[in-house]
């Protein structure tokens, strides 16, 4: 990708899982030259768990610890990236955070987005699910289609 000519620096939003596709953006992150003051957030987003346990206790505390160890595994994800980030591309002073929050990926992407004042996003065709690879995924076609900024989908065959 060329750099972003006459730009200060832009805000770029990395919305990340751990999927093989999301490895082929922050590959793509990796690879180009972001002017320097670039900010980058990456972002990962938790699904709620579709689990209705409130009529039994026992299984309440079982989703619980789920939930925390979901929660501590995005956040390593993303401190993982982030470091990344800021390890090869330390030349160019970007300024790299990170976010693990809760809801639907399709509507927090979008949302934090317009909150972070993105110029773009990056985010895989697909993230976890089956081997499509002419179909987007629903939850880069719904960002792609409703952002307020340029959003960059990033293809990698991984199956065949």
């Amino acid at each position: 990708m060329e750099a972003f000519l006459g730009d200060p620096g832009v805000k770029v939003l990395i919305a990340v899982d751990d999927s093989p596709y999301s490895e082929a953006v922050v590959d793509s992150a990796v690879k180009r030259d972001w002017p320097e003051n670039t900010e980058v957030l990456i972002l990962t987003v938790l699904e709620p768990i579709p689990f209705d346990c409130e009529s039994r206790s026992d299984m309440r505390a079982l989703v619980e610890a789920g939930s925390q160890k979901r929660r501590q595994t995005a956040q390593e994800l993303v401190e993982k990236i982030s470091d990344k980030l800021k390890k090869q591309l330390a030349s160019r002073n970007l300024a790299v955070e990170f976010a693990v929050k809760d809801g639907s990926a399709k509507k927090e992407i979008v949302e934090s987005a317009i909150e972070f004042g993105a110029d773009r996003i990056l985010i895989g065709a697909q993230g976890h699910g089956t081997c499509a690879h002419n179909m987007l995924g629903e939850v880069s076609r719904v960002v792609a289609a409703t952002a307020p900024c340029s959003v960059e989908i990033i293809r990698q065959t991984v199956c065949k």
